[in-house]
């Protein structure tokens, strides 16, 4: 109980309010007058996974903590990836006429029915970190979270710089078709492509977000290509660290292979000054759940938000590393 104190005390500080006006009085942030106090309105959030990795995890405790300190009447569900469960919770949120829906979805398409249905029925629906399927944009009030494009860039930019312009490289994919991994895939291969055509993939496979499973695939890729594998690109630093765990397996030594992520988590930031990761960004879930959670705070109160809010998510290399602290995910 203390420590939970002590997070909603720090995620307050944070975002400019405090617990002893939340309820009586529009925080700064809002940007405008309340329709009804906040202890009334009525939030309800989906996250994709809390259980697969430490970032979700994070999200999920950051959405707790801080719509409680906000006083929001709000619920935070964990589908546990699985569309079918998200989806019965959109339409269940619909049906108890939430002031406003926030999902981090788990199908690129297969939500769009219910978010639909929620629009329809007057209940604004923010996505957060993952967009959906283009045929259900204009059924999104707003949609918060990383640029993707923008980080796969970045890891390509760096992988490609890491191994001199030249070199082979497997790819350790997250969830196929789900948003995300579609984006650090393509925007990763065609900056790669563009930027460092000598930089060639000896496979890809995926590893459903998952670190232990990232492992066995890069036991397998081990196996399969021995040393002439140059480098790795991971969709996340969860599954970096299972590669790293699998390079140390086959008696590795830091930098043997140069090892690119995206958004880097505690173990990350300590492997990285330990030598065995090359490149990541950094991503706060924090940051990540407070945006969409302020954004549906807005919405609900019918305060003109932008169509899309990014959080930032600067490079993050060996030669920079001290300047960031470490992670807490």
């Amino acid at each position: 109980m203390k420590l939970h104190a002590l997070i909603a005390g720090a995620l307050a500080l944070a975002a400019g309010t405090t617990a002893g006006h939340a309820q009586d009085a529009a925080p700064e942030w809002l940007g405008g007058a309340l329709k009804k106090p906040l202890s009334e309105t009525r939030i309800g959030i989906t996250v994709l996974y809390p259980g697969s990795n430490a970032y979700q995890a994070k999200y999920a405790e950051t959405a707790e903590a801080y719509t409680a300190e906000l006083g929001l009447d709000a619920t935070v569900m964990d589908p546990q990836g699985d569309p079918a469960t998200q989806f019965n919770q959109i339409q269940d949120m619909s049906s108890q006429n939430m002031d406003a829906i926030v999902v981090w979805p788990t199908s690129q398409n297969a939500l769009i029915p219910a978010i639909g249905g929620a629009s329809r029925a007057g209940i604004p629906v923010i996505t957060s970190n993952s967009p959906i399927g283009e045929g259900g944009r204009r059924y999104v009030a707003a949609h918060t979270g990383p640029d993707d494009c923008i980080q796969a860039e970045q890891s390509a930019e760096m992988l490609g710089e890491a191994l001199g312009g030249s070199g082979e490289i497997v790819v350790v994919e997250g969830t196929p078709g789900y948003t995300v991994s579609i984006l650090r895939k393509n925007c990763f291969l065609d900056r790669l492509a563009d930027a460092y055509p000598d930089v060639t993939i000896l496979e890809s496979q995926p590893a459903d977000w998952n670190r232990e499973r990232a492992q066995t695939v890069m036991e397998t890729f081990l196996t399969k290509y021995g040393d002439e594998i140059d480098g790795v690109y991971a969709f996340d630093d969860g599954m970096g660290l299972g590669v790293v765990s699998a390079l140390k397996g086959a008696g590795k030594q830091p930098g043997d292979v140069k090892v690119v992520t995206c958004n880097q988590f505690g173990e990350g930031w300590d492997q990285m000054r330990e030598g065995w990761m090359t490149g990541t960004n950094k991503q706060s879930p924090v940051d990540d759940a407070i945006l969409a959670i302020q954004t549906a705070v807005k919405v609900a109160n019918g305060i003109e938000v932008p169509e899309t809010q990014k959080i930032d998510t600067p490079k993050v290399t060996p030669d920079n590393v001290d300047a960031f602290e470490r992670p807490s995910w």
